[in-house]
């Protein structure tokens, strides 16, 4: 199931990095402002950096200084490289990590069409970083880690507390569960992929990370509205987070990643499948299961 779910998100993210579509422009805009980018921050950085992808904002909280070397785990096109490398100058260094071929290369593209130079991209699972140890002063995600499996989780936060810094931090946004998911939810790919099924209880992500040995662990609830994921339109129809089902391949939509990856599930799908599946994820309330977390943690100076 592991190498399945793998193979999924990653041919759902090199899909949507290959995307070129600009219907969708203000409400990719509307989702990274209701998570709390403003029009400063959308506006400094390459404008298809910008996937719609956010559930929230982990610059807001990582506190990045000059000079300073920041990681970004799942990186997709960029967007969050971009703006890390322009509050740690020139002097400093943004790391972008992503197990996607196809988004690197698109972020890529975005940081030679926009001449930014203080960044680099790592083509990499977030579980294992070929990074050097003690490496970085800050860590960031957004969104990303919750498309783990639960055993990768915790390797996650250890790969992460290998490369920070004594006295480095963690800043990240990430969707949580509220409650325990039913069976059917748990078995559902295509609500795994868009970042729903496979959240985490609090209670589990916060344990992980104090095992890993951070510590001044802070995780907030941001109150997001997450079914603003449902509003993203394509070619005047609407759209669910696992595409309209009159569609022969469901649309990459808009659940933090993208659910078009729906179609990764069964290939095979009939029409009236496809239709139930949309209108099941339709009708759920995704504010009732989840929701979008700010996390914070620091690795100890003096760490064991």
């Amino acid at each position: 199931m592991s190498a399945i779910t793998s193979r999924v998100v990653i041919d759902h993210y090199s899909a949507l990095a290959r995307e070129n579509d600009t219907r969708n422009a203000e409400h990719i805009k509307k989702v990274a402002e209701s998570f709390g980018y403003s029009a400063e921050d959308l506006a400094g950085i390459p404008e298809e950096a910008n996937l719609g992808v956010s559930c929230g904002n982990p610059l807001a909280v990582a506190g990045l200084k000059a000079g300073e070397t920041v990681i970004d785990l799942g990186s997709g096109a960029g967007f969050d490289v971009f703006q890390a490398a322009r509050k740690v100058g020139p002097t400093g260094l943004s790391i972008g990590v992503d197990m996607s071929q196809d988004m690197l290369s698109r972020a890529e593209k975005n940081a030679s069409k926009a001449s930014i130079t203080n960044v680099k991209f790592v083509l990499s699972p977030i579980t294992k970083i070929p990074l050097e140890s003690e490496s970085a002063n800050c860590i960031i995600s957004n969104c990303v880690i919750n498309l783990l499996q639960q055993d990768e989780k915790p390797v996650c936060f250890g790969e992460v507390y290998r490369l920070l810094k004594p006295g480095g931090r963690l800043a990240v946004s990430d969707i949580l569960a509220k409650k325990e998911f039913t069976e059917e939810l748990k078995r559902d790919m295509g609500l795994y992929v868009g970042c729903i099924s496979g959240a985490s209880l609090v209670s589990e992500y916060e344990g992980w990370l104090k095992e890993a040995g951070f510590e001044d662990v802070l995780i907030v609830d941001k109150k997001s509205d997450l079914n603003i994921y449902k509003e993203r339109n394509k070619g005047g129809e609407e759209s669910s987070c696992c595409g309209t089902a009159d569609e022969k391949e469901p649309a990459a939509s808009s659940c933090c990643v993208p659910s078009g990856s729906c179609r990764s599930t069964s290939a095979e799908k009939t029409k009236s499948e496809k239709e139930e599946l949309a209108k099941r994820v339709a009708n759920i309330d995704f504010n009732e299961w989840v929701s979008s977390f700010s996390i914070y943690a620091v690795k100890p100076v003096a760490s064991t």
